[in-house]
């Protein structure tokens, strides 16, 4: 997977290649957070806040399809669904920042519902949608879903893991792929475990 080229006139647009479309230096401090928050999370406040950090820094290592996007500067939308433990913490963390061109916007549901127009989608806890229904609600669309097994709930592309007091996280490539999102090899390579397609 190739990073965002140069032309004569510029940095290329980058509509829907969040992970190819990011400065250098950008990616570099992308880089640079992982280890930084995998250091011992002392108390829930920190493993939070790590957890809301990663699920915007996740996105330069993403690549979404065209049609994710209905023009090139329609907001790229993180949505969680069911209870959400995060709170301001996340609004806080996306605060400014953008996806390629596309302004980062939180939007919260207590369910899963089709024509949400999420690119990312937490999965918390619910009483009302079990995990497997919000899940299968997003599997046709091109949308990285995210699941805490830490906090009982399993079975995104990306799951959150606690090891040894540590944020980690494990990824489902092979159901990212079906539902057209691509993972960069570099977010793989920092993955506790990688569960790929069938060749």
């Amino acid at each position: 997977m190739a990073l965002l080229s140069r032309s004569p006139g510029g940095w290329s647009r980058p509509p829907v290649r969040s992970g190819r479309g990011v400065r250098a230096g950008f990616l570099a401090s992308v880089l640079l957070l992982f280890p930084l928050t995998q250091a011992r999370a002392e108390g829930n406040a920190l493993e939070l806040a790590v957890k809301a950090n990663y699920l915007y820094k996740f996105t330069p290592f993403v690549e979404w399809p065209p049609r994710s996007f209905s023009t090139p500067a329609s907001p790229f939308v993180i949505c969680v669904i069911g209870e959400d433990p995060f709170g301001r913490v996340l609004d806080e963390a996306v605060q400014g920042q953008q996806v390629g061109q596309h302004p980062v916007v939180i939007r919260r549901a207590p369910v899963a519902a089709p024509g949400m127009g999420c690119h990312v989608v937490f999965a918390g806890r619910s009483e009302t949608q079990s995990t497997a229904d919000m899940l299968r609600v997003v599997s046709t669309q091109p949308v990285l879903t995210v699941t805490d097994q830490s906090r009982g709930v399993a079975g995104g592309m990306i799951q959150f893991v606690l090891r040894d007091g540590r944020v980690r996280f494990e990824i489902d490539a092979a159901a990212a792929e079906a539902s057209g999102v691509t993972i960069s090899s570099k977010l793989l390579g920092l993955a506790l475990s990688v569960r790929k397609a069938m060749r």
